[in-house]
């Protein structure tokens, strides 16, 4: 039943497609009135059609070629009517020339200006140093709700008891404690500022001496490994970094004009 609005959908799609007007001569596939399409407009028309829906399917020819007729046939209908006179037309028309001479103008300056891979890396090692690389810890920890409680299950601890068990059997974080206490892979900045120094304190492998307060009641803590996050290669972000400098050439370039330019605000 949606076979009619997907074609409706495909034609609207097409329709904001230009045919290349500087196609070269080819063989004819098909005549509208007096209107030659050919191999050369199919060819192009295939490519553009691609980017303008985002897709990677690409219909069989027949259904490509009737999707050209159709515009073919639009085309000349607005001529006929004389549509390319109407004031609205002339405004559009005139819109997209003036976008397109910016876009024109913005390449002509970026082909200009190009970027190499050393100004790309040199980039990347700049912003590579401004990073305070973070700290990831592993994490075990026992919450109870009363200093009492935590002291006991130290001694526990100190006795030889598994922190896993004593986490499972005694902690009052569900969550947690249904994993022995296991809190993954977590960030200073994930904690409380209480939990947070504690564990700074604690070597690998060690858990806290003394029962830490937080707003949550008391924690037991078991550091059980440490890592630094790995920051992105440069080429993994080598095309980000592309684009954020261009940018900053456009802006750069946009301020190199005004510098020439006469401006006078007559409005605020």
């Amino acid at each position: 039943m949606f076979k009619p609005l997907a074609s409706s959908c495909i034609l609207s799609c097409a329709l904001l497609v230009p045919l290349s007007a500087y196609a070269a001569p080819s063989d004819p596939i098909a005549l509208v009135n007096d209107k030659t399409i050919t191999q050369q407009d199919y060819d192009n028309y295939i490519s553009v059609r691609a980017k303008q829906t985002g897709s990677h399917v690409t219909p069989n020819k027949q259904t490509l070629i009737d999707e050209l007729v159709q515009r073919e046939l639009l085309r000349q209908d607005a001529f006929n009517k004389k549509l390319d006179t109407a004031p609205e037309f002339l405004e559009k028309i005139g819109e997209i020339r003036d976008n397109l001479l910016m876009a024109m103008a913005i390449h002509d300056y970026l082909d200009k200006h190009p970027l190499d891979d050393a100004m790309l890396k040199n980039e990347y090692d700049l912003q590579i140093a401004q990073i305070n690389t973070p700290t990831e810890y592993q994490v075990k920890h026992i919450l109870v709700k009363s200093e009492t409680d935590a002291n006991a299950i130290i001694a526990e601890l100190v006795e030889g008891k598994a922190f896993a068990e004593l986490a499972k059997a005694k902690s009052t974080d569900s969550g947690s404690a249904k994993k022995g206490g296991n809190l993954g892979w977590i960030k200073k900045s994930d904690m409380v500022p209480e939990f947070g120094a504690a564990l700074e304190k604690l070597e690998k492998g060690k858990y806290t001496p003394t029962p830490v307060k937080s707003e949550y009641g008391w924690h037991i803590i078991q550091l059980d490994d440490i890592r630094t996050l790995a920051l992105p290669s440069f080429e993994s972000v080598k095309d980000k970094i592309r684009t954020a400098m261009q940018g900053q050439q456009m802006q750069q370039y946009v301020n190199e004009l005004k510098k020439l330019a006469k401006i006078s605000v007559l409005k605020k």
